[in-house]
């Protein structure tokens, strides 16, 4: 069995103090928060240890779940791997790419595993939606969300766009050909609306737009493939698939007469099944397991910095305009 530790116990960390409270395979020693009061009353609600310091809760354990701040991940991480403790990350892994290579070269020096909190790999919608994607040649994200203060301290792009640059590049196999964006302030002091179009070598193109200011939420995303189009409901969790070939005979399917001696085109719809699983739980999981068995987790720090370095080159042609 896994000990691990948990520290940061702010709105996400609290998901995860309930998460790693219900799966047997992780023996949960304690937790810490910089806010004493709100770690002794959660110590106490789930029956676990409230630590004096996080020295102190890293001591103790195996690995270690760091869900604090970005700008800290790095000051904890690093001295978790130096004591020889796994580490989970919530995404972004870092402030800077520098850092997360800092990360990568001290988790590969001392053998530790290292796993970062893409959390939409996990999500049941895309893990369905998965084996079908194989040659994406256009691919369209949507991202809104209603305005919430926490996490504006960085861009849209490292705030929620950074999930489907992830996406992006995990479906697309090939290099990154050219990068153009725009993006505009709205409440905060940094991009709250980004639109980011990237081309990669093979000919896929990705448009994605990232917005904190919507009316309402929205995680979506469109895969275009030969004769197949893919929808994706991240936020409700509903994969729908048409496939289009050449009708002959008769049909209950759907019919499209495209016209100018083109072949009429049959429609098959498909629903892949959904499991009603937990994401954040799942990834959890599978960095136990990871851990477990010595092998490579399925969002690795590399991984990690691939991200970071697309977000901070989206935020770079960004400021490179008005944001005005």
């Amino acid at each position: 069995m896994v000990k691990i530790g948990l520290i940061g116990l702010g709105y996400l960390g609290k998901i995860h103090l309930k998460l790693l409270s219900e799966i047997d395979s992780f023996e949960l020693v304690g937790i810490y928060d910089i806010d004493k009061s709100v770690c002794v009353a959660l110590a106490e609600q789930y029956k676990v240890k409230a630590f004096e310091s996080a020295g102190e809760l890293v001591n103790a354990c195996d690995a270690i779940d760091i869900v604090t701040p970005s700008n800290t991940h790095y000051g904890i991480a690093s001295e978790c791997i130096k004591k020889n403790k796994h580490i989970f990350i919530e995404k972004p892994a870092t402030s800077t790419v520098e850092e997360a290579k800092s990360i990568s070269l001290l988790s590969n020096k001392f053998g530790v595993t290292v796993q970062v909190g893409h959390v939409e790999r996990f999500n049941p919608a895309f893990v369905a939606a998965s084996p079908l994607i194989n040659n994406p040649q256009y691919i369209d994200f949507k991202r809104l969300a209603v305005y919430n203060p926490r996490g504006t301290d960085v861009s849209v792009t490292l705030d929620l766009m950074i999930h489907d640059l992830d996406l992006l590049i995990t479906m697309v196999k090939s290099k990154i050909a050219k990068i153009s964006a725009n993006g505009l302030k709205v409440i905060s002091n940094t991009a709250d609306i980004a639109n980011a179009r990237i081309e990669f070598e093979n000919g896929c193109v990705a448009n994605i737009t990232a917005d904190r200011t919507a009316s309402g939420n929205t995680r979506k995303l469109t895969v275009y493939q030969n004769n197949t189009l893919i929808k994706i409901d991240l936020l409700n969790k509903i994969t729908t698939v048409n496939k289009f070939k050449n009708a002959s005979g008769e049909t209950k399917n759907m019919v499209i007469t495209p016209g100018k001696g083109i072949p009429d085109k049959e429609v098959i719809i498909e629903y892949p099944i959904i499991l009603p699983t937990n994401a954040i739980k799942e990834e959890l999981i599978a960095f136990h397991n990871s851990i477990n068995t010595a092998t490579k987790p399925v969002v690795t720090i590399e991984d990690a910095i691939d991200v970071l370095d697309l977000a901070f080159s989206i935020d770079e042609k960004i400021l490179n305009v008005d944001l005005n």
